[in-house]
Formats: structure tokens, sequence, C-alpha cells
């Protein structure tokens, strides 16, 4: 009876978890893989779960099923920001270049996502596989059942503490990455209202958006290396907050 509680406590967080992680909640992978994923790794963490004391009681039990529910989708959460940083990244890049209107529904996070938020998304995914950020997620839903036994989690001040430096290094990645495109646009705005303003006769408006577009997609390409080289010391960072998070709850 212990086992099978044990095991339905593991599977419900980490499905919860996978439901909303940037790496496994890819609308490309079947559900029934992720299903099988979450199965095996409830196989492989139930042996480190420490010693639990059977539910008897079906309020209880539900109880502890909705925590750990709430709790798997709380890292997963958190797990997230680093995505929705590059995502707010690209939207502050298109409004100023004019990519606005050219917006399309994104399945991975179920919202209207920008085009430049799009190619930053798809670098943070590259830079999480290449540098094995999934093993790490896994890693630290496994050790949350030692650090956060079943039933156990708890909201104390240093939590929400730990929340808030989460959210500011979003914010903080986000005006990093559109910093230089969105510079660059607004200074290409200045030279062109200069130039209209020597030559009354250039139509600055029809020159305007094809310029800003092409010199911030020219930017954008030679400060590759430099955004790889910026995530992946900041990726890793969102993660281990995450972790901090966790172990606050413990």
């Amino acid at each position: 009876m212990e086992l099978v509680q044990v095991g339905i406590f593991v599977f419900i967080r980490i499905t919860a978890f996978m439901i909303i992680s940037p790496v496994f909640s890819q609308k490309g992978i079947p559900n029934f893989s992720k299903i099988i994923l979450s199965a095996a790794l409830m196989i492989v963490t139930v042996p480190l779960v420490p010693s639990f004391e059977p539910i008897d009681n079906l309020f209880v039990f539900g109880l502890v099923v909705w925590k750990e529910v709430l709790f798997g989708l709380a890292m997963g959460f958190l797990s997230q920001l680093v995505f929705t940083g590059v995502e707010i990244a690209g939207q502050l890049v298109d409004f100023q270049v004019g990519f606005s209107m050219a917006q399309a529904y994104d399945p991975t996070f179920q919202i209207m996502s920008s085009q430049y938020g799009k190619l930053y998304y798809w670098l943070t995914l590259m830079v999480i596989f290449l540098t094995n950020l999934h093993h790490y997620l896994i890693k630290g839903v496994v050790d949350s059942f030692q650090l956060v036994p079943i039933g156990a989690a708890s909201i104390p001040g240093v939590t929400v503490e730990g929340v808030i430096k989460l959210f500011a290094l979003t914010f903080e990645m986000a005006l990093h990455l559109a910093a230089p495109l969105v510079i660059s646009a607004m200074v290409i705005d200045v030279l062109l209202g200069i130039l209209s303003r020597t030559i009354p006769q250039i139509n600055v408006l029809m020159m305007g958006m094809p310029m800003k577009s092409g010199f911030s997609f020219i930017i954008f390409l030679l400060l590759v290396p430099n955004t790889l080289e910026y995530l992946t010391k900041i990726v890793p960072k969102s993660l281990q907050y995450m972790m901090e998070f966790i172990k606050s709850i413990s």
C-alpha cells in the first residue's frame, strides 16, 4: 500500500512538472511519450523517496495530491521563466523594428509569438541541449523528493524572495538580449530623421522600415556568438534559482 501511494504521488509531481516544463512540454513530443517518460522517472525515483506513512483518509489523500500537482507546476513554471525572458526580448525587438504585425500563433507558448522571440527561443533550447541542462532539470525533479518529501511543501518568506529574484533575472535577460537591436533601431530612426530634414525629397517612411529590419537582422547575426555565450551563462543560473526554490520550501 505504501509503495503504491508513493508511486502515485511521484508520478503526479513529475507529470505536473512536464506539463509546462520548457524542454518536455513541446507540442511535437507525443503525450504518450511524456507519460512513458514520467513513468520511467517514477520507477527510478520511488526507491529514493524517504520513508512515507500511508494515508488512510481520503480527504488527506486528495489534499496531498493537490499539493503535489501545485508543486510540480511551480517547478515547471519557474523553469519556463527563462523562455519567458527570451520571448519578452523578442517582443521588444519586434516592436522597435516593425515586426509586431508579423506575429504568429506559437503552440509552445500558446500565445502570439514574435519573430525574434522564436529565434531567441530556439537558440536557448539549443544551449540547453548542448550543455546537457535538460539532465539538470530531470535531476532537479528527482532530487526534489529528497529535499521536499511528499506532502511537505510549504511557502515561507524566503521562497517568495527567491521567486522575485528569478523574475528579476528574467527581465534582466530580456533587456540584455534586446538592447543591442533596440538601440540600433533607434539610431537608425535618428539618422533617418536627420536625413529627412537635410533632403526633404526623400521618402523616409518607405526607406525606414526595410532599413531597420535589414540592419537589425545583420546585427542579430553578428551578435549570435555573444548571445550564445550569454545564454550559456544565464540559463544555468536560472535553473540554479529553481533548485534554490526547491530547497527553500523543504
